[in-house]
């Protein structure tokens, strides 16, 4: 009884508390809280105090495990902060991206991550490293009564488990050191099983039935941009003059045109194919559509192909008649990638054979870094990255001018038509440490330029209507003239006309969502 008394004493109960509040406890406490901002879930203060109940106990009673646990996901915490802080936890956008990304787009990352990412990265470290010295301390070594273990234990297990236990699904905790190890595996998972789904898919061919219609062109030139916003665009309203071309030449303007999604990939899948329902028929795609409509087709790439984990947007480029990849995994990729070196091939294609053509150029336009596709260099003073984004434009332009040019010259009956894949959000914004990324929670991630022009036109026009990258291929087939099954042919997409359902948008997990409940930040 007089023990029972004892442990309820205030001294007992400091003397406790004390193994429990103590400099190395505090110190795993930082550490925690870096960590799980790093590995980029939401914050949770419940997920950093069921983390703590767990480690203490690995703690006491086994040191070299806990150890283990600390010094990988300092490891792991450390490295993802850069990915963490600007898109989240590993989800299928960010293990794809990862899988399709070659060592220079590698090195441009790493070159754009921002002070604050480096700093929490710096930070993980040091507080790991401090956990892991401390676990040395001979504070860690007083004894702990069993009141303290069946604490740590019941409320870890109530914190972190309970639910999904109950759900019977153990992995679904929303702990991040389990949701990482298991987010990372199942989006590993998801985008290899959809890379041999994808190619399963193409090696079946197209079902399209095309029916061509009078008053085709004789060459079809679809510029694909890249990352291009169209608030930057002075010919869409932007404030800077860096489209003097477009500026002047008579094209029209589809000044509402949105993306189909946020990055390169779920963007161009969704756009380029036919979507029906939640699947994409990637071998019913605008190649294989103009192939079977008696058109030679090329497809001309500034984008990588890479090889084992060809992203499914090079797996469509495959399937026309003549290929140009200016990287792929075999090549020796250069940090510094003009889109003007396709413009010899551009010629090679307008010059060869004298039937009908489709000719696609994938460029890398305004690709984060900006200031690595402008070498540095810029016009426009402000922050630097932002000026380099606004100089990427520039550039873009005068390669349009020089595409324009040569289908003037052989050409002959041509049209082009240019969209940006996806647009772009700020970090840091009005700062001297603004820059443009990815994202999915703003229109201007979807908000992109898109226009068309052809040799008989002399005046420019604007069309002011919503038109939506969900259906792009509604647009490319009216383009090319093409009526086909499969493709609906209910709305004149190349006028004025006012169509409906123009207000979907995909998010990075491949969801459907309102554009127009997408707040504007400008």
């Amino acid at each position: 009884m007089l023990k029972t008394r004892s442990y309820f004493t205030s001294d007992g109960v400091y003397a406790r508390l004390k193994l429990l509040i103590s400099k190395e406890t505090l110190c795993l406490l930082l550490w925690l809280s870096l960590m799980h901002y790093a590995l980029g879930y939401q914050f949770k203060f419940i997920y950093v105090f069921s983390s703590l109940s767990g480690l203490l106990l690995l703690r006491y009673t086994g040191k070299r495990t806990f150890r283990a646990i600390v010094m990988a996901f300092t490891l792991a915490g450390a490295c993802y902060a850069p990915v963490g802080i600007n898109y989240g936890f590993p989800d299928i956008n960010v293990i794809g991206s990862l899988m399709y990304t070659n060592p220079d787009e590698a090195h441009e990352f790493i070159a754009s991550i921002p002070p604050l990412a480096w700093l929490l990265s710096a930070s993980v470290i040091a507080s790991g490293a401090m956990v892991l010295v401390s676990s040395f301390s001979g504070a860690c070594d007083e004894p702990v009564s069993r009141r303290v273990y069946g604490f740590l234990l019941v409320f870890f297990i109530a914190s972190a488990f309970w639910s999904p236990v109950r759900q019977g699904r153990l992995l679904s905790s929303g702990l991040p050191e389990v949701r990482f190890v298991h987010d990372i595996n199942a989006s590993y998972r998801a985008v290899r099983d959809n890379n041999q789904h994808f190619a399963q898919i193409m090696n079946t061919g197209s079902d399209w039935k095309p029916v061509s219609l009078p008053g085709q062109h004789q060459t079809y030139i679809l510029v694909i941009g890249e990352s291009a916003r169209r608030d930057y665009l002075h010919a869409f309203g932007g404030k800077y003059p860096n489209t003097p071309w477009l500026d002047s030449v008579p094209a029209s303007l589809f000044t509402q045109y949105i993306s189909a999604g946020p990055s390169t990939v779920l963007s161009l899948t969704n756009t380029l194919a036919r979507r029906q329902g939640n699947a994409t028929e990637l071998n019913n795609n605008i190649v294989t559509l103009a192939s079977r409509a008696g058109f030679e087709t090329w497809w001309i790439s500034n984008q990588g192909r890479k090889g084992h984990f060809d992203s499914p947007v090079a797996l469509m480029g495959e399937n026309a008649d003549h290929v140009y990849f200016s990287k792929s995994a075999s090549s020796d990729d250069r940090l510094y990638s003009p889109d003007s070196q396709l413009l010899p091939q551009l010629d090679t294609a307008l010059k060869q054979g004298q039937g009908k053509k489709l000719i696609v150029l994938h460029l890398m336009g305004s690709h984060p870094q900006a200031c690595v596709r402008t070498q540095g260099q810029y016009d426009i003073a402000g922050a630097k990255e932002i000026s380099c984004y606004i100089k990427s434009v520039t550039m873009t332009d005068q390669l349009l001018k020089q595409v324009y040019n040569m289908a003037e010259r052989d050409g002959g009956d041509w049209s082009m038509m240019y969209f940006s894949d996806h647009g772009l959000s700020y970090i840091n914004k009005d700062t001297a440490g603004a820059y443009l990324t990815h994202g999915d929670k703003t229109r201007e991630n979807y908000d992109v330029p898109f226009f068309i022009l052809d040799k008989n036109q002399t005046d420019k026009a604007t069309v002011p209507v919503r038109r939506s990258g969900l259906r792009f291929l509604e647009t490319f087939a009216q383009w090319l003239k093409i009526r086909t099954p499969g493709i609906a042919d209910s709305c004149d997409m190349l006028s004025a006309e006012d169509c409906s359902n123009e207000h979907q948008v995909l998010n990075f997990k491949g969801q459907l969502m309102n554009y127009d409940g997408l707040p504007s930040v400008k």
